[in-house]
C-alpha cells in the first residue's frame, strides 16, 4: 500500500512538473512607438530604448510604461497593454518646451525697446545708465532678427540671429552714437544708388549692412527665386549682403554701389552639411598619357591538333579486336 501511495505522489509531480512550463509561459508582445517630431528617444519600463519609431519585443499580456523625449521638447509619457502575440503602437506628439529654447538679448545703454522679428516688443528696458535686457521664451528654432529702437543720441540697430532647437541664444548690442556734423551753409546731398539682391530660394531673409532687413522674400519658403530691392544706399562704399534660410548655410558678401546705379547679386545657397559644387577640368598632361599598343606577333608553326573524326574509328577499331580475343579464348 505505501508502495502505491509513493509511486501515485511521484506520477502526480511528474505531471505538475510538465505541465507547469506550458502553464507559466506567455508568449511575448510587441509595440511601436511613433514620434512627432520624429528622431526621439523611446525607452520602455525604463531600461530598453531606441530611436523613434522603434519597435519592442515585450512581455505579453501586461502593462508597459512608455517616455519618449527630445532636446528643447518636454517627456511624453504614457502606459499601454500589451497582449501576448499582438503589436500595440503608441504615437507621442511632443509639445515644444518655452523654456528650453529661446533668446536672451542684452543691450548698452537701456532705456530702449527691442523687438523680435519686428513682432514681439518689450519697452523701456534697463537705464541710460547702465543696460537693458529682455528673454524671449518659445522661440522657433530658424533665423531670427533682433532690432532695438535706441534712446536720444544713439543709432537704432538690427542684427540677424540663427537660434537652434533647444538652446538660449544670447545677443549682446552696444549702440552706436549719433554723429552729428555742424551745420554748414551748404549741406552737400549724399550720394545713392540701390543693390537688387536674387536668391533662389524664397522665404529666405534678407539683410544689407545687418541694419535692414526683409523677411520672407518671394512669400512662402521653398524652391524658386526671392528679389529684393534696397534703395537709398550710399554710393561709392562697399556694403554687406547677407542671406539666411532654414536648412542652409548663411551666405555673406559684398557689394560696391555707385552713384545712381543699381549693382545685382545673385545668390546660391547651399544645404547645410552639402558639399559646394566644383567646377572640374579634365586635362591630362603628356607626360602622364600611357599609350597602349597591340604587339605584333612572329608566325608561329601550325601546331598539331585531334580531328574529332578521327575518334569514331579509333574506338570501333579496339572494340573489334577485344571482341576478336575474348572469341579466340573461348575455343
Amino acid at each position: 500500500m505505501y508502495q502505491q501511495y509513493v509511486k501515485t505522489i511521484l506520477i502526480l509531480a511528474l505531471i505538475l512538473l510538465l505541465a507547469a512550463p506550458a502553464i507559466a509561459a506567455v508568449p511575448p508582445g510587441r509595440v511601436t512607438v511613433y514620434s512627432t517630431p520624429s528622431g526621439a528617444n523611446v525607452c520602455i519600463d525604463n531600461k530598453d530604448c531606441e530611436i523613434a519609431p522603434a519597435t519592442f519585443l515585450v512581455e505579453g499580456n501586461a502593462w508597459h510604461m512608455i517616455v519618449v523625449s527630445a532636446k528643447g521638447y518636454r517627456d511624453w509619457t504614457e502606459t499601454v497593454y500589451v497582449t501576448s502575440d499582438m503589436t500595440s503602437t503608441a504615437s507621442a506628439f511632443l509639445d515644444q518646451d518655452p523654456d528650453a529654447t529661446g533668446v536672451w538679448v542684452n543691450v548698452t545703454p537701456g532705456s530702449v525697446e527691442i523687438c523680435l522679428d519686428n513682432n514681439v516688443c518689450r519697452d523701456n528696458l534697463g537705464l541710460i545708465s547702465s543696460n537693458g535686457s529682455t528673454f524671449f521664451s518659445g522661440v522657433s528654432a530658424g533665423y531670427h532678427t533682433v532690432s532695438v529702437g535706441s534712446p536720444a543720441g544713439y543709432e537704432d540697430t538690427m542684427q540677424l540671429v540663427e537660434v537652434k532647437l533647444g538652446k538660449i541664444t544670447r545677443v549682446e548690442i552696444t549702440l552706436d552714437k549719433v554723429v552729428t556734423t555742424p551745420p554748414t551753409s551748404r549741406t552737400p546731398i549724399p550720394a545713392t544708388g540701390m543693390v537688387r539682391v536674387y536668391v533662389d530660394m524664397t522665404g529666405s531673409t534678407i539683410c544689407i549692412d545687418n541694419a535692414r532687413c526683409q523677411y520672407n522674400v518671394g512669400a512662402d519658403s521653398g524652391s524658386g527665386t526671392g528679389t529684393m530691392v534696397f534703395d537709398y544706399v550710399t554710393a561709392d562704399a562697399l556694403h554687406t549682403i547677407t542671406v539666411a534660410a532654414d536648412g542652409y548655410e548663411p551666405f555673406s558678401t559684398t557689394v560696391a554701389v555707385e552713384r545712381d546705379l543699381i549693382a545685382s547679386v545673385d545668390v546660391k545657397l547651399r544645404p547645410k552639411g552639402g558639399v559646394a559644387p566644383v567646377k572640374t577640368t579634365m586635362a591630362t598632361p603628356e607626360s602622364t598619357v600611357t599609350t597602349f599598343t597591340t604587339p605584333t606577333l612572329p608566325p608561329t608553326m601550325p601546331t598539331a591538333r585531334s580531328d574529332p573524326g578521327a575518334l569514331p574509328v579509333l574506338g570501333a577499331l579496339v572494340l573489334c579486336g577485344t571482341v576478336a580475343l575474348l572469341r579466340n579464348n573461348k575455343e
